[in-house]
Order: C-alpha cells, then structure tokens, then sequence
C-alpha cells in the first residue's frame, strides 16, 4: 500500500472514531470527587446538529444500516484492508451505541482480516487502538500505538493529538498520574485534551475543573450529535452523584434523555434516580422495560438490586441470575473488558471468592485508582482486610480521590477491630461525598 492511501486509511475513520470517543467513557467511566461546589459558568446548552440522528432509534437503525452496507463493500473488494477497516469502524460505533460485546467482537474480527491485508508498516493501527482502549486492552493498544507512530510518512496534527491523547490514556490506567497529566494538558507539539482532562480531572477531586473542562469540550464541537451531547450531560451527572449533588445529577440525567430520545444508557441513569429517590415502583417499571429492551446485564443488576430493596428477594435473584449469565458469557468472550463489570455483579449478588478473581485480573491490567479500590472491596468481602489496606493505602500518596476508597478502608479497619481508623476514613469519604455511607448507595450502578 502506498503511503499516501496509508494516510487516506486513516482519514476514513479518524472523523467517526473521534466522534464515538466521548462514548467510551461514558459507559465504561467511574468517577469519585470532593463534596465543594464551586460557582462556575451556564454549560453552553448547544443543540444537536442537523443531519446526524436525532433519537436513539433512528441512530441504531443507521448504525446498522452502515454495518450492512460496509459489509457488502468489504466483501466486494475482499483483498483490500482499508474496506475491513471501515468495516470494523461500523460495527465499532454500533456496539458503543448498544453495549453489545457480539459488534465488538465482529469488529475486532474484521480488523484482524485488515491486518492480514496489510502490507508492512501499515493498516488500521488507530482503529486497533481505540477499540483496545474501549476494551481495555493496555497492552495491545500501546503497541498498536507505537506502530501507528513508526510509520513512514509523519502523522497529521490530528493524529499527533490523539497519539498524544492515547499515550497518557496509558499513563492513567497504569496509575501513572503526573504523567497522563503531561500528555492530556498539551504541550509544544499536541494540543490538550479536553474530554480527557475532564475525566482526570473528575477522579483527582476536581469536580469543577472538570465540569468546566466538559463545557470547553463541547463548546468546541463544530457539528455537535444528539448522542455526544448526551453523553456528556451523563458525564455531568457522574460527576454530581459522586460528590452527592443527587437532585443535578438528576436534571443532568434528565437532560441527557431530552437530547437524545428514547437512549437506552440515559434512561438507566434516570431510573437509578428514582430509585434514589424512593420512587422505587416507578423504577422497577423502567428498568424492567429497559432489561427487555437492551438486555444489559448491568440494567439487570441495577433491578435486581431495587427488588432486594424492597424485599422482594425472587425477583432478585431472578434477574441477578440473568445478568449473571450474561456477565459468564462476557468474561469468556472479551475477558479484559467484562472484568471490571463482572466483579461488581459477583460482590452485590454472587461469589466472593469468584469477585476476587476478577478483581486480581483487573486490577492486574489495569493498575489505577478505580480497579485498586474495586479490589480491596473483593478482600473485604473475603474476610481479609490487611490486603485491603494494602491496596488502599498507596492510593493516599497519589493524585486519585475516592469516597468509596475510604469507605471500603473503613470497613477493613471495623474488621481488624480499629475504631479510631474506620471513623477516620468514614470521615474522609463523607466529606468527599455525604451519601457515600448511605444503605441506598447500594442501588447506584450507573455514574459511580
């Protein structure tokens, strides 16, 4: 292939990938900030662009509509990579639409049939990358991102940028926080990351920073999608419910609705909030149309848990069950991006032995604040509070803030019989977030 359609291969999905960008973290991102709000600026309330889908249905029903006809191209000219590659950019964006972990796997299966195409030192090494990033893939994403850095001819600025971007995404994950910091901030040769600056921003206590940082993002936007603008409101209300702003990260969530009607990922958020808020049949009733509809195991989970609230244990297990075996599938399928999920659903409905598994394998590959804290929550729930705090207590000498990292120290020193330690890391997590201790936190599984 010759280096100038190299380039062109990149330019065919760099627009659509950055586009879906926002979209990873929304559903895969967990957030914890401090509980001071700080005055800041009206977000810049834009509406969505012409041209692009305007509800969810009319989004899914394009995705798929690009799947099919990206098929039938690549099957048309079988010997060329750049068409697999267009082909797994397609099933990409539907699955960040549906969660659907069959679409990534269809879509890491056409970038394999690309890679085989590909002469040397070229192919979908950008595509590769993003997908790894969504399915947690540090490893493989860095090496994709090295190659695509290696090649002939020099990267675009874009391409420099979300190099840039991806080279501290690396960084954060493996809890190297001072220096994701350096390549999200921007420097002589890449510009800044906004979105990214807003997620490390939200989990190093900085709820405001960031909430500015999402408003520069989207002030930015040229041509902003009813899904993008969404996911940012989700964003938004992440941030409040983590510092306990329960009734905005309600209107945030409600919003998030209104922009893109009939989206599966929003209405869950907002019946979490019903929830909350001791609407609980009311949330029932949603999250049970919703379980139909999207067959998310975390919906499931998230119902299960509003049934065992109010009692009603055989409904619980009943969708506990069911999300279960969706998580079993997942594990087996794409183990790395099902892990963190995974653990969550075992800790609140299954085997504690089983969520420590998954938590040694997740925090293994991805060694940051988040996976460190789900972790020590699986040692708690196995009786074994020094591992507990063994994995806590380096996160106090790092930049990462965490409400539910105290909490869950807190319990380990209640297990070791230390009163003045549990109450002084309750302290700290109320002080980050005064619901972090609440028994209906328990019915979050969105936004945390």
């Amino acid at each position: 292939m010759a280096p100038s359609n190299q380039r062109r291969g990149t330019v065919v999905v760099r627009t659509a990938l950055a586009v879906l960008a926002i979209l990873v973290l929304a559903v895969l991102a967990h957030v914890a900030l401090p509980l001071a709000v700080q005055p800041r600026l009206p977000p810049p309330n834009r509406m969505p662009a012409a041209g692009a889908p305007l509800t969810y249905d009319a989004a899914l029903e394009q995705a798929r509509e690009r799947v099919q006809g990206a098929g039938e191209v690549a099957a048309a000219h079988p010997d060329e990579w750049l068409h697999q590659e267009g082909l797994a950019g397609a099933w990409i964006a539907l699955a960040r639409l549906t969660g659907d972990f069959d679409a990534y796997a269809q879509a890491q299966a056409a970038l394999d049939r690309a890679f085989a195409l590909a002469p040397p030192r070229a192919g979908p090494h950008m595509t590769q990358a993003s997908l790894d990033f969504t399915l947690h893939r540090l490893g493989h994403a860095e090496a994709m991102v090295e190659a695509f850095a290696h090649y002939a001819v020099p990267p675009e600025r874009e391409d420099v940028d979300e190099v840039a971007g991806m080279r501290g995404d690396l960084a954060f994950y493996r809890g190297r926080y001072a220096l994701a910091w350096r390549w999200y901030s921007g420097g002589k040769t890449f510009s800044p990351s906004l979105f990214r600056q807003a997620v490390y921003q939200g989990r190093t206590g900085q709820a405001d920073a960031a909430l500015a940082s999402i408003d520069a993002q989207e002030r930015e936007m040229r041509f902003p999608q009813a899904q993008s603008l969404a996911n940012l409101e989700l964003q938004r209300g992440a941030l409040e419910l983590q510092r306990g702003d329960w009734p905005r990260a309600t209107t945030h969530f409600a919003k998030a609705q209104r922009l893109f009607p009939g989206y599966w990922l929003a209405q869950a958020h907002s019946a979490q909030m019903l929830a909350l808020s001791g609407h609980r049949a009311e949330a029932i009733a949603r999250f049970t149309d919703l379980a139909g509809r999207s067959g998310a195991p975390e919906v499931m989970d998230a119902l299960a848990a509003v049934y065992r609230a109010e009692g009603d244990s055989a409904h619980a297990e009943l969708w506990a069950a069911r999300a279960g075996t969706i998580w079993a599938r997942r594990v087996q399928q794409i183990p790395e991006a099902a892990w963190g999920h995974a653990v969550e659903h075992e800790l609140a409905f299954g085997d504690p032995a089983r969520a420590l598994d998954l938590a040694l394998k997740d925090y293994r590959a991805r060694p940051y604040g988040v996976s460190a804290v789900t972790l020590a929550s699986a040692y708690v729930a196995n009786r074994d509070p020094a591992e507990a705090l063994r994995i806590l207590q380096p996160l106090d000498h790092t930049p990462f803030v965490s409400a539910d990292g105290h909490a869950t120290a807190a319990q380990a020193y209640e297990l070791l019989g230390d009163a003045k330690g549990a109450e002084a890391e309750r302290r700290a997590a109320l002080k980050i977030n005064p619901h972090c201790l609440d028994r209906d936190t328990a019915l979050i599984w969105f936004g945390h």
